[in-house]
C-alpha cells in the first residue's frame, strides 16, 4: 500500500518514509526506549495501526520500588486511540514485565498512554469522557464506533475516582432535589454542594431514605452531618 500526501501535486510516500513515522511520533509524543517500529492501514476497516517495541537491553523502572532493571519477558497488549483523519486507530505494544532482583517480584510496567488494565488511551479516555458529558451514553458510543458497555466501563471508572477524592469535610450548605431518571415515574436524587456547585452524591428514588444514605456516605467519607448549616430544598414531605 501506498499513503499519498498532497503537496502541489500528488506524491506517493511509502509506509517506511520518515515524514508519516515522525507525524505519528510527535502525536504519540513517545518517550525512550519506547519506539514506533511501523505503522500499517488496514483499507477493508479503515483502520490505522501503530506498533511500538523497545531495544533488547531496554531499561525500565520496577513499578514496586522503582529499580532499574531489564525486560523479564513482555506482554502483547492492544489499545484503541483517538481516531486520525475519522480512521481508527490502534496501538500494539510489547509491555515488558520486570523481574527486579530488589523487591524480588515479578511486575508488568505501566505504560504512560493508558490505565492499567484498559484497552483505550488515556487521550481516547478524555475524549469519550468529554462526548458523554455531552450527550447521552448511547449517542456518544455511536459519534465514537464503541459499543456503549465500553462507554460506560469508561464513565464509572473516572466517576468513581472522582467520588472516592471528593472531600465532603468542608461542606456546610447543600441542595437536595429529586428528577425523573427516565419514563415511568422512575426518580434519583441528587445532593450539591451550594459553595462549589459540585455533585456530591446521588441516589435512587425519592424518599426520606435518599437523605439517610447521603448521612451514610458523609460518614464514610469522614465527614458530619452535623456539620451541615443550611438546606435548601422543595417542599417535598419526605425531604422535610
Amino acid at each position: 500500500m501506498q499513503i499519498y500526501i498532497m503537496a502541489l501535486g500528488w506524491t506517493p510516500i511509502s509506509n517506511k518514509d520518515n515524514l508519516i513515522a515522525d507525524m505519528f511520533r510527535i502525536a504519540l509524543a513517545l518517550e525512550d526506549p519506547w519506539k514506533l517500529t511501523h505503522i500499517e492501514y488496514d483499507d477493508k476497516d479503515e483502520a490505522w495501526h501503530l506498533f511500538l517495541d523497545f531495544e533488547r537491553g531496554s531499561l525500565f523502572a520496577c513499578p514496586s520500588c522503582g529499580a532499574s532493571c531489564k525486560a523479564y519477558d513482555a506482554e502483547k497488549k492492544d489499545w484503541r486511540h483517538l481516531d486520525f483523519w475519522n480512521w481508527k486507530t490502534y496501538i500494539h505494544a510489547r509491555v515488558p514485565r520486570t523481574d527486579c532482583t530488589n523487591c524480588k517480584k515479578v511486575t508488568l510496567v505501566p505504560v504512560k498512554w493508558s490505565r492499567p488494565m484498559s484497552h483505550f488511551t488515556l487521550q481516547f479516555d478524555a475524549w469519550a469522557m468529554r462526548l458523554m458529558a455531552e450527550m447521552p451514553v448511547n449517542a456518544a458510543a455511536r459519534e465514537l464506533r464503541e459499543h456503549d458497555t465500553c462507554m460506560w466501563r469508561i464513565f464509572h471508572h473516572y466517576v468513581n475516582q472522582a467520588m472516592e477524592q471528593l472531600d465532603l469535610t468542608a461542606v456546610k450548605r447543600i441542595a437536595v432535589d429529586e428528577t425523573s431518571s427516565r419514563r415511568g415515574h422512575r426518580y434519583i436524587t441528587l445532593f450539591v454542594d451550594v459553595d462549589t456547585k459540585i455533585v456530591l452524591f446521588a441516589t435512587e428514588g425519592k424518599s426520606k431514605d435518599t437523605l439517610a444514605k447521603f448521612k451514610q456516605h458523609m460518614i464514610s467519607k469522614g465527614a458530619e452531618a452535623l456539620q451541615i448549616q443550611e438546606i435548601c430544598s422543595d417542599m417535598s414531605p419526605a425531604f422535610i
